[in-house]
Order: C-alpha cells, then sequence, then structure tokens
C-alpha cells in the first residue's frame, strides 16, 4: 500500500496492522476473521485494517487483499495433476481476472461427462498431464468439481506429451515444432492468444437450476453459522469473565 492511502486510513482513526502485528490479548478478545491466536495473544494474518468489536468482544482484520473463496459459477485455472478413467484431478491456483491467492481446497475433480459438449470417452483426447486449463466451478462444497463444456472454456496452454516443448495451435489441433507431430486437446477459443481481460459472465456456462439453488442454500447456512458461532463465543466470553464489563471473576485464595 502505498504511504498516502496509509496515511488516509490511519487519520480516520483506524488502525493499520502488518502480518504478526499483536492487536489484542485473547483475556479481552476472540480471535476474528483475519486473526489467530497464541500464547494468549492474538496476532493479524494479514495486512489490514483492524477492527475491535467491544460489543461482541472479537478482534477482526479487514484484510487489503483477502483470499479469494470459490464459488459455483466462478471461472478458475488450474493445473491437471491426475488422470483416471472416468475422472481426473486439477489444482486450482487463481480465479479469473484476478491475481489474489484462491483459499481453502484447490484439488478439483473434473468427471469425464463434463469436459466437452460432446461425447468424449477417452481424456486424453481432451487434456493431458501437466496442461494448464480454464474451467468453470459447477460444485464448491464438500468438494471442488470443474466442467469444461463451453467454447471459451479447455486447455489455455500444452507442452509435447514426447519432448515437453510447446504446443502451438494448428488448425483444430495443436502442433509441436521440435517433433513435427500433432496432438489432440480440447483447446479453448483463445488458446494462444488468451483473452485474460474478457469478462468473466463471456465464458460462462449456464448453471443448472439444481446447482444454483444448493449454492444459495449454502450461503445462507454459512452466514446464519458465522454470526451463530460468534454469538455463542460472545455468550461464553461474558460467562468466563463473570458478567462484568471486561473484569475477571475474583479468584479465592488458598
Amino acid at each position: 500500500m502505498e504511504n498516502t492511502q496509509r496515511d488516509i486510513i490511519q487519520k480516520s482513526g483506524k488502525r493499520v496492522v502488518l502480518t504478526g502485528d499483536e492487536v489484542a490479548v485473547s483475556e479481552e478478545f476472540e480471535a476474528g476473521a483475519g486473526t489467530y491466536e497464541h500464547e494468549g495473544k492474538i496476532y493479524a494474518m494479514a495486512p489490514g485494517i483492524l477492527n475491535l468489536d467491544y460489543s461482541s468482544k472479537m478482534a477482526r482484520v479487514e484484510m487489503f487483499n483477502p483470499p479469494v473463496r470459490l464459488e459455483v459459477g466462478d471461472i478458475v485455472y488450474a493445473t491437471v495433476d491426475d488422470i483416471r478413467n472416468s475422472m481426473s484431478t486439477a489444482t486450482v491456483f487463481v480465479l479469473h481476472g484476478t491475481k489474489r491467492k484462491v483459499s481453502g481446497e484447490t484439488e478439483s475433480s473434473i468427471h469425464i461427462s463434463n469436459v466437452s459438449s460432446e461425447y468424449t470417452d477417452d481424456f486424453r483426447r481432451v487434456f493431458r498431464l501437466g496442461d494448464i486449463i480454464r474451467a468453470q466451478v459447477i460444485q464448491s462444497e464438500p468438494s471442488l468439481q470443474l466442467t469444461m463444456a463451453g467454447p471459451n472454456l479447455g486447455v489455455v496452454k500444452a507442452l509435447c506429451s514426447n519432448c515437453r516443448g510447446p504446443l502451438v495451435r494448428k488448425d483444430s489441433g495443436l502442433y509441436c515444432e521440435r517433433c513435427e507431430t500433432t496432438e489432440s486437446r480440447k483447446i479453448a477459443a483463445d488458446y494462444g492468444d488468451l483473452k485474460l481481460d474478457s469478462p468473466a459472465k463471456d465464458m460462462k456456462v449456464e448453471i443448472s437450476r439444481e446447482r444454483r439453488e444448493r449454492r444459495d442454500d449454502r450461503r445462507t447456512s454459512s452466514s446464519r453459522d458465522r454470526g451463530g458461532r460468534e454469538r455463542g463465543r460472545s455468550r461464553e466470553y461474558q460467562r468466563r469473565r463473570g458478567g462484568g464489563r471486561g473484569r475477571p471473576p475474583k479468584r479465592e485464595r488458598r
């Protein structure tokens, strides 16, 4: 963050903290979003603006560049790690249109029925190990699942299976200039000239009503659970503190 931005924030009365800064003690506050507790003290997990909520006794840090939590419909880039008969796995490393890290589970699965809008019975016609793909999230919980069924979804970078040299686009396939061989892939429409700044909505495929409803239900449930946990921690904190205004209960002398 530039000094001018930091100065504006500090002049507004808000405290800017950095990773590892001590922000509170566990006797006074609970560790909330963007913080963690260690040996009775609460620290910032990342640079951000400190928020000490005295009503709920929660310490939070509003991070400047929070990690991305994937949701149904998101467009992502991933590396193919494993290929089996009907299921493959790929590690997601970035969300389209951002440079922020992806939080939570990054290992995804792709069923062979979701690799193309056309019938496919062999993954090797679609991608190979090490290929970088552009895909869409069709399930985020309890496991991350992707689809490549769309003209703008598919392999965006591939290497030759023989010499590991870069493959260039030639007609409807990919060509290795070293080996002078052609390989088959399900390539994205902009392979070789990636449109990384294109709006994600231009790349998305239609998500089924059932998946959208499950996504909305998870959002509602997550919001309720998070609020309930924080209120529960607050009540438990007050009980331990003896109900006083920040004063610990008196200890009996032995």
